[in-house]
């Protein structure tokens, strides 16, 4: 069971930006996160878990964009946009990954399609109700840790939920899929790990504020012989707005773009610093906003 209490301003409301520039920014409150069982079937492959969970802890995910503050570089901000189970409202589901000893793996999940409850933020609230729909993913890929350590990974969503599109229209559908990828360029074992990775992200322009979305990154590790877990990242976020809203929105332009650099210091096993800069373009995909520079100090502690 996993409990998440937030607190704190909102940056990304003082920028307007639209992909969330703080990954861990969200309404002050103290909720149920994560309560789900999981099953391991006899042949070791096949794992099954049921319960309140986290859509993007299996879907849409990449190990090498983790470093990174801009949450757009965590979940795919086609995705993002609707309401789905993820931080920090997440809801009940039930998600079935197989993967093979080569690597393959096929994942397939469904989700109440209306986590929460959007007229009370606060605490937690797991509701079926009529109207609610489901969310679906599906996600095929192939892994592998060995001499070439990479992952690739094609995906897709529907979700059945009543919603209102960018023209005011009354909708009973939604759909999109992404592609993601991530390649080690150095050698298993050799310091620094050098890792790349892409994410293209895709939506239906008429029924969605956002119908595209392109990520790609740089990240190193142990750059510092004598600091061999410290990571260094650079990357680019970039979503589209979709046709129907810039019709129907003044002053909307084409995109957002969001540039980041960061810095994870770790500090023994309990203490992680970590210096951040954005540079936000077009902030909100709204000409009225000024780009904008933001930088950060994260601090992580654990024990």
């Amino acid at each position: 069971m996993d409990l998440l209490g937030t607190i704190g301003s909102s940056i990304s409301g003082q920028v307007g930006d639209v992909q969330g520039l703080d990954n861990v920014e969200a309404h002050n409150t103290v909720k149920l996160f994560g309560a789900w069982y999981q099953h391991a079937f006899s042949s070791q492959h096949v794992r099954l878990r049921i319960g309140v969970q986290d859509y993007n802890a299996w879907f849409d995910v990449l190990d090498a964009a983790g470093v990174f503050v801009n949450s757009s570089f965590g979940l795919d901000p086609t995705i993002s946009q609707l309401p789905v189970s993820t931080f920090p409202i997440t809801t009940l589901g039930a998600a079935l990954r197989w993967q093979s000893v080569d690597g393959l793996y096929v994942m397939g999940a469904v989700y109440d399609g209306r986590p929460g409850l959007a007229d009370h933020p606060d605490g937690t609230h797991i509701a079926l109700r009529d109207g609610d729909g489901v969310f679906t993913a599906v996600e095929t890929g192939l892994v592998s840790s060995g001499a070439e350590s990479f992952k690739l990974a094609l995906g897709g969503w529907y979700r059945s939920s009543a919603y209102r599109d960018p023209a005011g229209r009354r909708r009973h559908n939604n759909g999109g899929a992404y592609a993601i990828g991530q390649y080690r360029i150095t050698p298993q074992g050799q310091v620094p790990a050098v890792h790349v990775f892409v994410q293209i992200g895709a939506a239906d322009s008429q029924r969605n504020q956002l119908d595209r979305y392109i990520g790609a990154g740089l990240t190193a590790s142990g750059l510092v012989p004598q600091r061999p877990h410290d990571t260094f990242g650079v990357g680019m976020a970039r979503a589209h707005t979709g046709s129907a809203y810039r019709r129907n929105t003044p002053n909307a332009t084409a995109a957002e773009t969001a540039l980041e650099l960061t810095y994870q210091a770790h500090y023994g096993e309990t203490l992680v610093i970590q210096p951040d800069v954005q540079y936000i373009i077009d902030p909100g995909a709204d000409r009225r906003l000024a780009n904008a520079w933001v930088a950060g100090v994260r601090g992580q502690y654990s024990w």
